[in-house]
């Protein structure tokens, strides 16, 4: 790795590395590197990947924020000051990959010459009023009969949906590689204890899990977006397979040998998690990681609002956030804390009857007993 990487706080220096599938390009992303995407409305999930692989910047092609959604994930990487460059033409997405760049300001450099000329994206850049929400949801109803005519059979019915096989009425655990997923699962680790889950991870949740010294009972998603490790962990694989009949990952799943199911549904890896595990008879869906706001559903997209209200729905009363669940839970008394319990109980009823006249008849043989074997173990000495 090129020790310029970073030059000064205007400059950036890195190898590029480019996808126009954000989270697929950070699972190749190392620190310094530079993100090259293309991407219009950055959604938060896609951001949150691109920030962990801490890149020295992030090019996009395309605006971040076209003001038509409130789209979050400009938002995120700005937070993390990570420079962001929109709008750099789709000329950016004909660089070599590894080829090293240089960012500063809105231009990018290569070789000292600048290729393309962008706009720095800065904080106050992201405080703009978003356009009319009418245009997001006009149709909304024919897209939602749309997908009730391909897909709402296998959502609401399950049908060629898989079954999770050693469910058996469990809870299930579904984990996500969202940034937030960890320390959720941190904060339920006495319920886990105690209510034996069944976790379901959802593409990079499959490593989240596994950090977390949880069994892989099933996996859902990309084998892409996960370790070798999880994937060889994993009791069981399922595969989502789009509309356009693509199944993303299943390709590496097959390079390695690995048997795999396969539901067929538009949406997202999660969606599909959450359709398996409705049609699986879990007693109940724990998600950690996963964001229920209006604005995280309309953050992630027009395409996908549909399968997701929809995966929710058939999941209904049954699905409830890790943070509600730690919020409730109660944990069981342990076993050595009821013993002490009623040693203590046991102790002051004693002391309540050695203060009565009629207890301290009682109880006079036993302390007698009990001072006697002092005095010998005393006189053995």
């Amino acid at each position: 790795m090129s020790d310029t990487r970073s030059t000064t706080a205007h400059a950036r220096t890195g190898r590029v590395r480019i996808d126009d599938r954000p989270k697929h390009l950070a699972t190749r992303l190392e620190r310094g590197d530079i993100a090259v995407i293309n991407v219009a409305d950055l959604d938060k999930e896609s951001a949150a990947a691109l920030v962990a692989s801490q890149p020295a910047a992030i090019l996009n092609a395309q605006p971040s924020l076209t003001g038509r959604v409130a789209a979050m994930g400009p938002r995120l990487i700005v937070d993390a000051q990570i420079p962001l460059v929109d709008d750099l033409g789709q000329d950016i997405m004909s660089l070599r990959e590894g080829q090293e760049v240089t960012v500063t300001g809105g231009k990018v450099l290569l070789e000292g010459t600048v290729i393309a000329t962008g706009t720095p994206v800065e904080s106050e850049d992201l405080d703009i009023e978003v356009a009319d929400s009418a245009p997001l949801f006009a149709g909304f109803e024919g897209a939602i009969e749309d997908y009730l005519a391909k897909d709402g059979a296998t959502v609401l019915r399950g049908q060629d949906v898989p079954e999770l096989s050693g469910l058996r009425g469990r809870p299930v655990l579904l984990v996500t590689g969202a940034p937030d997923a960890a320390p959720q699962l941190r904060a339920l680790a006495r319920w886990r204890s105690e209510a034996a889950p069944y976790v379901l991870a959802v593409d990079g949740g499959a490593d989240v899990a596994l950090k977390a010294h949880l069994p892989l009972d099933a996996v859902v998603g990309d084998a892409d977006l996960m370790s070798e490790k999880a994937i060889r962990k994993a009791r069981s694989f399922i595969v989502r397979v789009g509309g356009d009949g693509l199944a993303p990952g299943a390709d590496r799943l097959d390079r390695m040998g690995v048997v795999y199911s396969s539901v067929p549904m538009a949406g997202s890896s999660l969606d599909a998690a959450m359709v398996v595990a409705a049609h699986s008879d879990a007693s109940a869906v724990i998600t950690a990681g996963v964001s229920y706001g209006e604005a995280e559903l309309v953050d992630a997209g027009r395409a996908l609002v549909a399968p997701a209200f929809f995966s929710r729905l058939a999941c209904g009363s049954r699905l409830i956030g890790a943070d509600a669940v730690a919020a409730t839970f109660r944990p069981r008394p342990r076993g050595w804390t009821l013993v002490l319990l009623a040693l203590v109980a046991l102790a002051l009823m004693g002391v309540a009857l050695w203060s009565t006249p009629w207890g301290n008849d009682l109880l006079y043989p036993l302390t007698s007993f009990f001072s006697s074997l002092m005095h010998l173990a005393g006189g053995a000495q």
